[in-house]
């Protein structure tokens, strides 16, 4: 019977928080990387980079797409990766250049990102209030701050 209680394990949430703070401009530092990885449910690449705003110490997550090949990430020159790459390390790649992910989270960089709430899901239907959370839209801006 589906209410009697058994010896299953407890179901517990590992992947990651999704916050919701009030969207707007924010200073933050990038504190990791996660990927990239093969996306099944997309059909891409994807990198996740973890910012910290500042001062509360909020982490909110950045979303980059790499590429469509499954062979291997793959960066456009317009891509948004590619943008912030380029403005974290203060000049675009040289030709054959690796464009390592470690860069981007430096701590000698200061970010301006803009935070906005994700109100649709992978099909673009509004989602439900309680499954919004707010991500990094954009980074506005890199800094390289003495230490």
């Amino acid at each position: 019977m589906a209410s009697e209680q058994n010896e299953s394990p407890p179901l517990i949430w590992q992947g990651a928080t999704r916050p919701r703070i009030e969207p707007g401009d924010y200073t933050a530092t990038c504190k990791g990387f996660q990927g990239p990885e093969w996306i099944r449910q997309f059909g891409r690449w994807g990198l996740r980079l973890e910012f910290v705003l500042d001062p509360d110490d909020q982490a909110v997550s950045a979303f980059y797409s790499l590429g469509e090949n499954r062979d291997a990430p793959t960066i456009g020159v317009r891509s948004k990766f590619f943008r912030v790459w380029a403005l974290a390390n203060g000049a675009p790649p040289c030709h054959g250049e690796q464009m390592s992910y470690e860069k981007l989270a430096d701590p000698s960089l200061s970010y301006t990102v803009r935070v906005s709430d994700c109100k649709t899901d992978d099909e673009n239907q509004v989602k439900e209030d309680a499954l919004v959370y707010s991500r990094v839209d954009a980074v506005l801006s890199v800094e390289r701050i003495s230490g």
